[in-house]
């Protein structure tokens, strides 16, 4: 089980945010910062595919285009899954594969996507 709390780094700003929900296959961990609610959920499947999500989420609120004195609420994820068999692959092979995803992942390259380069 994962440390309580757990801290990520948003904008250069770390954000600490305490387990509110602990079970067997999950863990949820969620900060509200003055109106802006970081949610941080691990999840795990084992069954004859093996599947691990880390997914972070963040809601605040926004003007709204259309109506300009009123706020929505806008919402970005971002998440990260392994899915592997349980045969054939061992798990260091899936941490093998993770770690060559996240060290594609530089900032440079997030930007690119998140711009629309494929």
């Amino acid at each position: 089980m994962f440390a309580d709390p757990q801290s990520v780094t948003y904008a250069a700003a770390a954000k600490s945010l305490p387990a509110i929900s602990r079970g067997e296959d999950s863990s949820e961990y969620k900060l509200n910062d003055a109106g802006v609610v970081f949610d941080l959920i691990m999840s795990h499947q084992f069954k004859a595919r093996n599947r691990v999500n880390v997914r972070l989420r963040r809601d605040a609120y926004a003007t709204d285009p259309l109506i300009p004195t009123s706020n929505i609420l806008a919402s970005m994820t971002a998440s990260f899954t392994l899915d592997f068999p349980n045969v054939g692959y061992t798990v260091a092979d899936a941490q093998n594969l993770g770690n060559a995803l996240v060290a594609y992942l530089t900032s440079a390259n997030i930007l690119k996507l998140a711009n629309g380069e494929t």
